[in-house]
């Protein structure tokens, strides 16, 4: 097996070569992979059995609520290239990174993989969706057409070391870089968007990878959420942070910023079947997190 992975620099990409794999890559420093002709002689170069792809503009909230259009139209060529180029070359394992973002707004929770496409994803979320259901959808059809085992991961709230940082951060992120920040600063408050009462799934990002790459290599399911299967308010996770960050100040909960959607449980009954268990709590992967965004800032 030789992996190829799209965009080894950001949080996932940095952390599955942990794995062991034997595994060559590239990001936008070393290919544009908005350019067809580039992606298809980088895949050609390599020779992958296996391609990861994490190659996209990612953010939170904020970040598609800033720049929809852009996104959309970024990640589309992105992935389009990448697909294409893997098709081109007879790439039979390709593992695409989806998101939680992509259930419907109204769906039942927790969340289950057969309900992906049966409504519109919340609207806040769409540039980030919508892209990940193309690629969901194109995965699928080249595995009915050509037997190939394209995967998709639908990945949660995803953090750990590395990750991005400020508002246009994930929810972890976000909260890890104001604390890191306040307790440089002495400051005496912190912001939290929203009531607090919002609550999501988190994965530390060792677990995500492992969880990934059983992902890509089952011959069972073509599209897995890769979640913790626990749900956890902001409030929760301010408070988690703010212990093991030490910060001594108060928490403001602003309900006049962005919220999201209020609540995203998950399951992640298809994961555990594939072999799937948490290697790391909760307080240890917080912890871990919040020394790198202290140390990097």
């Amino acid at each position: 097996m030789k992996y190829y992975i799209a965009g080894d620099r950001g949080l996932v990409g940095s952390h599955y070569r942990k794995l062991g794999i034997d595994a060559v890559g590239g990001n936008t420093s070393s290919i544009d992979y908005t350019n067809r002709s580039a992606v298809f002689d980088e895949i050609a170069k390599h020779t992958p059995t296996h391609v990861v792809i994490n190659a996209a503009t990612v953010g939170g909230l904020q970040e598609d609520l800033d720049h929809a259009f852009e996104l959309m139209i970024r990640n589309l060529t992105i992935q389009n290239n990448l697909l294409e180029a893997c098709d081109y070359y007879n790439v039979d394992r390709v593992l695409l990174q989806g998101s939680i973002c992509s259930y419907p707004q109204g769906a039942a929770q927790p969340y289950s993989e057969e309900q992906l496409m049966t409504g519109e994803p919340y609207t806040g979320y769409l540039p980030t969706a919508m892209p990940k259901l193309v690629g969901m959808y194109q995965c699928r059809a080249i595995n009915e057409k050509k037997n190939r085992h394209w995967r998709t991961a639908i990945n949660t709230n995803m953090f750990g070391p590395n990750d991005r940082s400020g508002e246009h951060a994930h929810v972890i992120g976000a909260l890890m870089s104001k604390f890191a920040i306040a307790n440089k600063n002495n400051s005496d408050t912190v912001e939290i968007w929203g009531s607090g009462n919002q609550s999501r799934d988190i994965m530390f990002i060792d677990d995500a990878v492992r969880a990934m790459d059983i992902v890509l290599n089952n011959d069972v399911y073509d599209t897995v959420n890769v979640c913790s299967g626990v749900e956890i308010t902001i409030r929760e996770l301010a408070e988690a942070i703010k212990t093991v960050s030490g910060y001594k100040g108060n928490l403001w909960f602003n309900t006049d910023r962005p919220t999201g959607v209020m609540r995203r449980a998950v399951d992640n009954t298809r994961l555990t079947e594939l072999g799937w268990q948490p290697q790391h709590s909760l307080e240890d992967a917080l912890a871990t997190t919040y020394r790198w965004y202290y140390d990097n800032l």
